[in-house]
């Protein structure tokens, strides 16, 4: 398969992702008690509502261009969460961040379970002639990407999904910690991405490649070398 239409069905599998993530962070908390997410439009599947000028475009370019295509970070743009609005504000917190990666997997799950459906019943609709088709890279991409979204925003690193969860679960002192470590996450994230800390999701990763190769039969070498534009 060439190369732009991966980007294509990469580019819609990540956007599809992304915003389901973000939908539900806005719709736990408005299920809780805070309408902020929903009246921001955080609900709608428009990509537009979902973008931030810096972190959606002008972050990702920036570094992409200044590292000649060798780093990028980025993100969409932050649902803002009104936590007064909770009975439970601490614990409203907790279960709106949790719900983004939670939905991850769900769709990770989801096309999963397509996948090997597929595997099984028209096998050549997702690997043919020692290649994935587009229908294969779509599903293999999006299955890839939802976990591995949902493992690194479980990370619990300020302003990441799983330093909301920590804190909740943490002592007064752990909790003035993540406190204080969060005006600098991003900065610290992003560090630890270029340093190559991502490399802990690596298991996550192999996992998955091992599930798809047990459920179809088939050698996902050549799968895991398509997802990663290697």
């Amino acid at each position: 398969m060439d190369q732009a239409p991966k980007i294509v069905l990469s580019l819609l599998a990540l956007v599809i992702s992304v915003i389901f993530h973000e939908q539900m962070h806005a719709r736990v908390a408005f299920w809780l008690g805070d309408p902020t997410g929903k009246n921001d439009n955080r609900l709608s599947w428009n990509p537009i509502h979902h973008i931030d000028p810096f972190m959606t475009l002008l972050l990702p370019m920036l570094l992409y261009f200044s590292t000649k295509g060798q780093f990028m970070y980025g993100g969409a743009k932050p649902v803002q969460i009104s936590a007064l609005n909770f009975r439970n504000p601490s614990l409203g917190m907790c279960l709106s961040a949790a719900a983004g990666p939670l939905s991850n997997f769900f769709l990770a799950g989801a096309g999963f379970a397509l996948c090997a459906i597929l595997l099984s019943a028209a096998p050549s609709t997702v690997f043919s002639h020692g290649e994935l088709t587009w229908n294969g890279f779509f599903l293999v991409y999006f299955v890839f990407i939802n976990f591995l979204l949902g493992a690194f925003n479980l990370l619990p690193i300020p302003p990441l999904d799983g330093s909301r969860i920590l804190r909740h679960f943490s002592p007064r002192d752990v909790q003035t910690v993540i406190d204080a470590v969060e005006p600098f996450g991003l900065f610290l994230t992003m560090g630890l991405v270029y340093l190559g800390f991502a490399q802990i999701l690596n298991p996550v990763i192999n996992l998955y490649l091992r599930a798809l190769e047990h459920a179809g039969g088939y050698d996902f070498a050549k799968a895991a070398d398509a997802v990663l534009f290697r």
